[in-house]
């Protein structure tokens, strides 16, 4: 695989953590081969190198080219020429603006229907992100990754390929607005000041500028790209809209967006594993996030990362009626639809009778609406299910 020398970072063993995923490949000192980009570590790894006495290793970001070769993987990739399309319509969207020239959008939606494509037919059941370079890296980065990412989830969601494409756009452009924001507050490492994060909070209304007169970006990509930090409780911005107001496409993007975020490398703080940014997405499926785009994603990136589901037996969960159950049985590693137990009706009082209900056969169409992480809930739930067993 080759790699970008000129990029090459020290860091210490103490910096990993299990799980984590770093976007370039770790190497010894002498420049041995030791551990895949885009894979998380394992605990086993770190341990192994202090017996060894292995105290720093080389970390290579790469730039221009993918962070995992095939050969490291085994399931099918989505393919290096589709990804780097991405990546180049996106540089030209870049040059546009920065030229102050019209968007040119045509290139971006065809490799995102590329994408899609390979998704669509299974050749993408992997998706193998970036680390690239530009005006500010990270942005960058985070504007192919978001696509690729927002792309796979319209299409598990059976979006139609109009759709799948406008979102795939939409990731791509919303942070476009970053690019009036001067490099010194976007790579800053210090903790930002209130005018700085005010100038940042500002990104979706300048993105939305920049395109909305385009005739080439669609309604879809444009409410992406004003919208994408709205919340579902009403607390984000810009315009603080709050649960049906924000489309679901708008939804996928803002999970993406907020993911690809947490795992990725910052100038201030390392990337979070992916199993924690998994959690924390679940964490705030109601509030930041929409319920069920928050577990269709959590569920397709454990999949993707070759990771336990966040949804397993015993888990305690919602369902889409309001009434709270527990996990009794999955149908498969990564099952959406288990059995389960119904403990509390949708007011969130005791069932009379505990019934279990298997969801593929549900007569009412139950679905699992999110993952119960409120402690006191899942004490009583399960102490509600103990009682039942004696």
């Amino acid at each position: 695989m080759g790699s970008n020398f000129d990029n090459q970072q020290i860091i210490t063993v103490d910096y990993l953590k299990d799980g984590m995923v770093l976007s370039g490949p770790l190497y010894d000192m002498k420049g041995s081969f030791l551990w895949p980009a885009r894979v998380p570590i394992k605990q086993e790894f770190i341990d192994k190198l202090k017996s060894l006495g292995i105290n720093e290793l080389t970390y290579r970001p790469i730039s221009m080219e993918l962070s995992v070769s095939k050969s490291e993987v085994n399931d099918p990739m989505l393919s290096e020429e589709t990804q780097k399309k991405v990546y180049d319509s996106f540089t030209n969207i870049i040059w546009d603006i920065t030229n102050s020239a019209n968007p040119r959008l045509e290139k971006a939606k065809e490799s995102i229907e590329d994408v899609a494509k390979e998704i669509r037919i299974g050749i993408g059941k992997t998706i193998n992100l970036l680390d690239l370079k530009g005006h500010d890296s990270y942005s960058y980065v985070h504007a192919v990754n978001c696509s690729l990412l927002s792309t796979l989830i319209a299409t598990k969601f059976g979006l139609s390929s109009d759709k799948v494409c406008s979102v795939g756009v939409g990731s791509l452009l919303m942070d476009i607005g970053k690019i009036k924001i001067p490099s010194s507050i976007l790579n800053k490492k210090e903790p930002l000041s209130s005018v700085e994060i005010e100038s940042i909070r500002k990104h979706p209304v300048i993105g939305y500028q920049l395109i909305k007169d385009n005739p080439e970006a669609d309604d879809i990509a444009k409410r992406i790209v004003l919208m994408h930090h709205e919340q579902v409780d009403g607390k984000g911005y810009p315009l603080g809209l709050s649960g049906d107001k924000i489309d679901i496409y708008t939804k996928i993007a803002s999970i993406c967006d907020s993911f690809d975020a947490m795992t990725t490398e910052k100038p201030y703080r390392p990337p979070l594993p992916v199993r924690v940014a998994i959690e924390e997405i679940l964490k705030n499926a109601g509030t930041k996030f929409a319920p069920d785009v928050a577990l269709r994603f959590a569920i397709e990136m454990a999949k993707m990362y070759k990771i336990q589901s966040p949804l397993s037996e015993n888990s305690v969960v919602e369902l889409s009626t309001g009434e709270i159950a527990i996990v009794l049985k999955l149908h498969s590693d990564y099952d959406m639809i288990p059995e389960v137990l119904l403990v509390l009706d949708s007011s969130g009082s005791p069932m009379r009778n505990m019934v279990p209900v298997d969801l593929i056969k549900d007569s009412i169409g139950r679905k699992v609406s999110r993952i119960i992480f409120d402690i006191s809930l899942i004490l009583k739930v399960k102490s509600l299910v103990s009682g039942k067993v004696k």
